[in-house]
């Protein structure tokens, strides 16, 4: 059985959870907005750490379904707000929230997520002290998520980033949301706070493996296994840690032929090669693949200090499947 179908087995009681949570109500153009795209599908990457993480630390995955659950529809508020700063058009395969239900429903939409997964929480059936700390963290991580994400607005307008930096912004925006599902499912599994702290961190590890593993695989792996045409981080300029790795490393002629293609709006297929090979030219395309892999290789070493386990072992796989898929 690969992978995908064993984490989409995982997956399905927080399926259900979502579909129960997510339901139609007056008014509807509201509650049909909210359920857009959390329902539209997804890996549910988060929530099966979370799961996974408390099983294999010894509690029972069916305590962690709402704290993962929230997890997802906090996850899927920042992808509707993401999409309405972005104005991009698609998410999922099908249209973005703002742009079926109208900007100001789909900013609505989003916020009452992020009120929704707090809802989720502080109904689960968790201890009262475990779920103060997980409500506690979750409010903290959805700030830090901000923080990234106004970095990343930031750097839209530099030439090039501080290779520090932009680890910092993908930890904020993307892997710190990964660190609260482990950390809240070692909680909820009956761990103390510094251990699961060590596990939130093997998470924040993975996650960013896992963004730098995205910006590899846009510019290597063929349109069929992307879902998207190869090299579009290149067709829109944006400076990925290959791009700043690529213009910190090669000469000042291929360097600024580097910075014409991306500042252009019409490259063509060979603009986006010849891009590539800048980058394979430099090492940026193997020093990116072998931070991924670093990443990846802390990650399991935490793991793999626990008692086998079924669990021990489908999170092992979640964690290569995260950072080594497509390849």
């Amino acid at each position: 059985m690969s992978v995908k179908i064993k984490l989409a087995e995982k997956a399905k009681d927080v399926e259900k959870a979502l579909q129960d949570y997510l339901i139609i109500r007056e008014p509807k153009k509201l509650y049909e907005a909210m359920a857009h795209i959390p329902l539209a599908g997804g890996k549910r990457l988060r929530p099966v750490m979370a799961q996974l993480t408390c099983e294999m630390v010894g509690g029972e995955s069916k305590k962690a379904i709402p704290f993962a659950a929230s997890l997802e529809v906090i996850h899927n508020f920042t992808l509707v707000h993401d999409d309405v700063m972005d104005d991009d058009d698609l998410r999922h395969g099908v249209a973005a929230c703002h742009t079926v239900f109208g900007l100001p429903t789909a900013i609505l939409a989003g916020d009452s997520l992020f009120a929704y997964a707090f809802e989720m929480i502080a109904e689960s059936n968790v201890d009262d002290k475990i779920k103060s700390e997980l409500v506690r963290h979750t409010a903290y991580t959805v700030r830090r998520i901000a923080e990234g994400q106004q970095m990343d607005i930031n750097f839209e307008e530099e030439e090039t980033v501080d290779p520090e930096l932009y680890l910092e912004m993908i930890r904020l925006k993307t892997s710190i949301l990964f660190g609260s599902a482990a950390y809240g499912g070692a909680l909820i599994g009956g761990k103390e706070i510094e251990e699961a702290n060590e596990l939130r961190q093997m998470a924040i590890w993975v996650g960013l493996g896992f963004q730098i593993w995205d910006d590899y695989l846009d510019a290597t792996a063929p349109a069929e296994v992307l879902g998207k045409p190869s090299g579009s981080d290149i067709r829109q300029g944006k400076r990925t840690l290959l791009v700043i790795e690529a213009l910190n490393r090669t000469n000042d002629k291929e360097r600024n032929e580097l910075i014409n293609i991306l500042d252009n709006n019409n490259n063509t297929d060979n603009d986006v090669k010849r891009a590539v090979e800048i980058m394979s030219n430099g090492g940026a395309l193997e020093n990116c693949r072998e931070q991924a892999l670093g990443y990846l290789n802390g990650a399991k070493k935490t793991i793999q200090k626990y008692p086998e386990s079924d669990a021990r072992a489908l999170l092992e796989e979640l964690l290569e499947y995260m950072v080594t898929r497509g390849h």
